[in-house]
């Protein structure tokens, strides 16, 4: 009767053991499955957010080349491109100024440059005039660039139909000749340049809004 005792009790102890060594395994696996599963929704999640903030970026910068566009076009109207004329000269061709040259005294550096906090004195965004600098950069769009082309409407050289590949240089005088000082029509291009994030890390991306412009009606009519 002991011995049949001492003998359940050894089974009962090898029992447990094997129990427990099954719980065990289960458990190393249960984890294994359950880290699988939190790593996968880690990178899911990253993924989800690196693509929501490169789409809040697109939208930040087709919104500032929509209203940098929108102001070229209001003073254009008012034929006040790089400043309301004085009184007596209201008549004064200001649409000449809607240029990248020099030479024509135009407003618009032909580089890249920062987004500033105010259009400035001028109340066009991209002439680089000193109270647009002076106004400290835009917070909204730290890190992204900015520029206006300004191109001759007439032109055989095809550079337009390629307008929206970015490979392709737009300011070279050589691809897209610049507007003469005769032109009544010019084709403007509003380029925002902003950081995209990627696996393989970030890049720059373009966004651009192209239109044609002529000058204003007042200037037309000579009132």
């Amino acid at each position: 009767m002991h011995m049949g005792h001492v003998t359940r009790t050894v089974r009962r102890i090898q029992l447990q053991r094997a129990q427990s060594g099954v719980t065990l395994v289960e458990l190393i696996i249960a984890l294994m499955v359950l880290f699988v599963g939190m790593f996968g929704a880690l990178a899911f999640m990253s993924i989800a957010l690196t693509n929501s903030l490169n789409a809040n970026k697109l939208l930040l910068a087709r919104n500032l080349a929509e209203e940098t566009l929108n102001q070229i076009i209001m003073m254009r109207e008012m034929n006040a491109i790089g400043g309301i004329p004085e009184p007596g000269n209201r008549n004064q061709n200001t649409f000449i100024r809607l240029s990248n040259r020099l030479d024509l005294n135009g407003i618009f550096p032909p580089e890249f440059r920062p987004v500033y906090r105010s259009p400035g004195r001028d109340m066009i965004r991209g002439t680089a005039d000193p109270d647009e600098i002076s106004s400290g950069i835009d917070p909204r769009y730290e890190s992204f660039t900015m520029r206006v082309l300004v191109r001759t409407a007439f032109t055989t050289s095809g550079c337009f139909d390629k307008e929206y590949d970015n490979s392709y240089d737009l300011s070279n005088d050589s691809n897209c000749p610049p507007e003469s000082n005769t032109d009544l029509v010019k084709r403007v291009i509003v380029q925002v340049r902003y950081p995209y994030t990627r696996v393989a890390g970030s890049a720059l991306r373009t966004v651009q809004i192209v239109t044609l412009m002529t000058q204003p009606p007042s200037q037309i009519r000579g009132i």
